[in-house]
């Protein structure tokens, strides 16, 4: 058996895992040189109810990935002196406005994530709209001192490709790229047409609540987008072509596809830092990570790689170039977008077929005292808090006798379950709402957990008073965005948080609120952040709408 004849019957095993145990229903992975095609992995169902397996024929929205078309194109436009990367956006949007104590950000600023942008605003799908009102939002910091990634800072970029050429922004892609990296099955505008030949997208059925493992999947919300943060849908095969190209640095087949110029500026002006590398994995390798201009340069064992995540509704994906040592991967999944499954299997790949071994953790989600990476003996033993009414609640984490952690509570046990963040769930019917955290430093160093409103400490807070903390904003919120659907204030101790259950682009964290100017928070602790929740009118003592970043929540029924 060759070495690649190994590797394949590895990722086989552990995509096959993924799928019993994450909430993956299939996907394909492939692994390429400069030269040629190393080996080719479809695996689960592209259609969990007809039972219908994934193919290379398959499409999937591929997500941010789309994010380096976006620069190579305005790369190439800077070549032909139809753009200046340092001027600023308005010079090619003269419409635009932003809320700013700063100079206006340039394309430089957009492309690498440094121009103090919010995250997203999703609350319109029109790339035009989104661009106009954020007129009504503000950046967080000055231009290029910070990284912060932003989805609408590339809708911005792609409303200036097509200012430019004077064509829609897809256009742009398919004749400048798609159709010279010979990516015919690809399409640059996912849209109703091609609906047939998508894997289906799915994500948890119950998305008000944290999914727990074996729970129910439900094909993801379909709608038609052509934003350029995340336009593009292809096929295995043809992804992996524009993993030969970066291979290549912008050869492909003995042809020049990308010049030598736009590719050494696309990998190598770079952001002041770069996104963090999934927790799920302690030993991934990764020395150095920094943004370029729409790309990810890494240092993995050593090795110059190129790396990009893709997260959109219903599908999660992942690419690796290998430039030192000439292996690419490309990894795509119909999970949903805040799902890492795709990157964790594409890091694995790229370990084997390297030589080197990855310490993967245990792929089956069960909290074992062995995983190095998401158990801490702190987590075990009694805790307690009161909740808003006064009442003691009280809480024992131990071990069962196979090692798994569970937790137990007025006479009921349920499993504790990691999750591929820093956050925990558990099958215990009274703590489904929430997820779990564990703070290590809490009381005295001795470590407590966190769920919800409660602080669960070994020795309980003696009031649960909120003090300067306004109880008006606390409930569900919802809106009828499939990026973000929903979250919860909730008041803990005298401090507001933000908890989304999930969600394509929801926080993974439990993000403080913090008061800025009556009415007015910023989401998060970071001080440069530029997120912020507004509150709506208040009827009955209670706020009935938010407003985060642009997008109206409603509160919701549902506790």
């Amino acid at each position: 058996m060759t070495s690649i004849e190994i590797v394949v019957q590895r990722l086989r095993a552990l995509a096959n895992e993924f799928t019993q145990h994450w909430p993956i229903p299939g996907g394909i992975v492939i692994a390429v040189s400069r030269e040629e095609t190393l080996l080719e992995l479809p695996f689960g169902f592209a259609n969990v109810d007809a039972r219908q397996p994934v193919t290379r024929d398959h499409l999937f929205a591929i997500g941010s990935i789309s994010k380096a078309f976006v620069g190579l194109t305005l790369l190439q436009l800077a070549e032909e002196g139809r753009v200046d990367l340092d001027a600023p956006v308005t010079t090619y949007l003269p419409w635009f406005s932003v809320g700013s104590d700063y100079p206006m950000f340039t394309l430089r600023h957009l492309l690498n994530h440094s121009a103090g942008l919010p995250a997203g605003t999703d609350a319109l799908p029109d790339e035009i709209g989104q661009g106009w009102w954020l007129r009504e939002l503000s950046t967080g910091f000055a231009p290029g001192s910070a990284f912060h990634y932003s989805n609408i800072g590339y809708i911005l970029l792609g409303l200036v490709v097509s200012a430019v050429t004077g064509q829609p922004t897809v256009e742009a892609c398919r004749e400048r790229l798609l159709e010279p990296l010979g990516m015919a099955s690809s399409t640059p505008c996912i849209s109703n047409k091609d609906r047939h030949r998508f894997a289906v997208g799915y994500a948890p059925a119950a998305d008000d609540r944290p999914w727990l493992p074996g729970e129910a999947l439900a094909p993801a919300t379909w709608f038609e987008t052509n934003t350029s943060d995340g336009n593009i849908a292809a096929t295995g095969p043809d992804l992996a072509r524009f993993v030969r190209v970066l291979l290549g640095s912008g050869r492909l087949d003995g042809k020049t596809v990308v010049s030598t110029k736009a590719f050494e500026q696309l990998t190598g002006l770079l952001a002041p830092y770069g996104e963090p590398i999934v927790e799920f994995v302690a030993d991934a390798g990764v020395e150095r990570s920094v943004y370029g201009l729409g790309i990810n340069v890494e240092t993995v064992r050593g090795s110059h790689c190129l790396t990009h995540g893709g997260g959109m509704v219903g599908y999660a994906t992942f690419v690796l170039a290998d430039l030192s040592r000439d292996v690419g991967i490309v990894v795509l999944t119909n999970a949903n977008g805040d799902c890492p499954g795709a990157q964790v299997i594409a890091r694995a790949a790229h370990a084997w077929l390297t030589g080197n071994e990855m310490e993967l953790p245990p792929i089956k989600l069960d909290l074992d005292v062995l995983d190095p990476v998401a158990f801490q003996p702190a987590m075990l033993g009694d805790f307690s808090a009161l909740d808003a009414a006064g009442k003691m609640v009280a809480v024992s984490f131990a071990t069962d006798n196979e090692g798994k952690v569970e937790l137990s509570s007025d006479g009921i046990r349920g499993r504790v379950f990691k999750t591929w963040s820093s956050r925990y769930v558990t099958d215990h019917p009274a703590f489904a709402v929430f997820h779990l955290t564990f703070e290590s430093g809490a009381d005295d160093g001795e470590g407590g957990w966190n769920h919800g409103p409660l602080e669960l400490r070994r020795k309980p807070a003696a009031s649960v008073d909120g003090g300067k903390v306004s109880k008006t904003c606390v409930g569900h919120y919802r809106s009828h965005s499939p990026w973000y659907t929903n979250f919860r204030i909730v008041a803990r101790g005298e401090r507001l948080f933000l908890i989304a259950p999930g969600g394509v682009e929801a926080p993974g964290d439990d993000l403080e609120l913090v008061e800025l100017e009556p009415g007015v928070f910023r989401v998060g602790a970071e001080t440069h952040a530029p997120e912020r929740l507004v509150l709506g009118p208040t009827i009955d003592g209670k706020v009935v709408t938010v407003t985060r970043d642009g997008n109206r929540y409603s509160r919701t029924f549902t506790d």
